[in-house]
């Protein structure tokens, strides 16, 4: 796993899931200059891009490679939402044409993998109602919805943080505490810390009882 942070108007943090000299792509943002040249420099097969969310942070250079791009099938219209209002409201000019790309719905029974290696996917809705996370082995990519300490917004259009909870205490109950966590924004984590010390799990799972 390979993490590379994007500069822009919400620093994001961009995965590289590798296996044997190929991988996936988590939320390349921006910079799509710097996502290009990390693969190029590694001699990587890009076999797809991974959406966790289609917020605008998340969007920017989603075009890098002629590859398949994934995101859950309720995501689709806030993908759509943000490529159209979102670089304008940045003052910035479209850098694709959305239409053009070739975008694969996904949810929680697709199977993505990299050769005998299987991706996760995890259903965790609440930060949007199609957010997804990605578990590679010992690694889970969470985007907006688990960052160390805390978790992802509830405010936007379609969030619930009703809904978040409940991801929230699916996530950390069901999987293994060494997992590692990976989010789109701040220092990765694991699951037994998040289980040990993290004020909104802790708090929603107290009241939960």
């Amino acid at each position: 796993m390979k993490k590379i942070l994007l500069l822009g108007e919400i620093d994001v943090n961009c995965y590289f899931i590798e296996h044997n000299r190929k991988c996936y792509i988590v939320d390349p943002g921006y910079e799509k200059e710097k996502v290009i040249k990390y693969v190029e420099e590694n001699e990587l097969e890009v076999l797809g891009i991974l959406l966790t969310h289609g917020h605008i942070d998340h969007i920017g250079a989603i075009d890098s490679f002629n590859v398949p791009i994934y995101l859950h099938e309720k995501e689709y219209d806030i993908l759509q939402e943000n490529y159209t209002y979102g670089f304008e409201y940045y003052g910035k000019v479209k850098p694709y044409v959305l239409e053009d790309l070739d975008i694969r719905i996904i949810d929680e029974n697709s199977q993505l993998a990299i050769d005998e290696r299987l991706i996760e996917v995890i259903y965790t809705p609440g930060h949007t109602i199609g957010g997804l996370s990605f578990k590679f082995g010992h690694d889970l990519y969470t985007g907006d919805t688990l960052f160390k300490g805390t978790v992802g917004k509830w405010e936007y259009r379609t969030g619930d943080i009703n809904t978040l909870g409940k991801t929230i205490i699916r996530l950390i109950d069901t999987l293994d505490e060494k997992t590692r966590v990976h989010p789109a924004h701040g220092p990765s984590s694991t699951i037994g810390a998040e289980k040990n010390s993290n004020f909104f799990y802790l708090k929603w799972k107290n009241d939960q009882i």
